[in-house]
């Protein structure tokens, strides 16, 4: 794939094999080694030109989740530049805005396979709040624009 030569994100794929592998380097990976690393559904997936940042947004359709979550949901993002994370997801958050609207987003955080003892600490940087935990104890953070739907 031929990438222009910018610092912003750029949208690819969910099949992106570079970022597979970067995929494969985080904690929320189910198969390492997968084609794929996002879930079925409405996905924008995020990236840098070098492939050390991805940012995967997933929007299912209300009221379809177990855990009754709407919005737009974060179901991976991983880091390995020196740039500041909290500035990736302001990014992050700007694309999926720009391509589906305002909306509540969430995401979940494993406090026992992050190094940080502030679980979310740069989404929380971000604006994003601990509002809660799921059943198996993940951190749940959220994040609902002024514009909403």
């Amino acid at each position: 794939m031929l990438l222009p030569f910018t610092d912003s994100l750029i949208e690819t794929s969910k099949g992106d094999r570079e970022l597979c592998a970067l995929a494969d380097r985080h904690y929320s990976r189910g198969k390492v080694g997968a084609t794929q690393f996002m879930p079925p559904g409405r996905t924008l997936v995020l990236r840098d030109t070098v492939g050390l940042i991805v940012f995967g947004w997933l929007w299912c359709y209300d009221g379809l989740r177990f855990d009754r979550q709407n919005g737009f949901c974060c179901t991976i993002f991983r880091n390995e530049t020196t740039r500041r994370s909290s500035d990736i997801i302001l990014e992050a958050e700007a694309a999926a805005a720009a391509r589906w609207g305002a909306n509540r987003m969430f995401t979940y955080v494993d406090p026992t396979a992050i190094q940080s003892a502030n679980p979310g600490y740069c989404f929380k940087m971000a604006g994003w709040k601990h509002c809660g935990y799921s059943q198996s104890g993940l951190h749940l953070l959220v994040k609902t624009p002024k514009k909403a739907l």
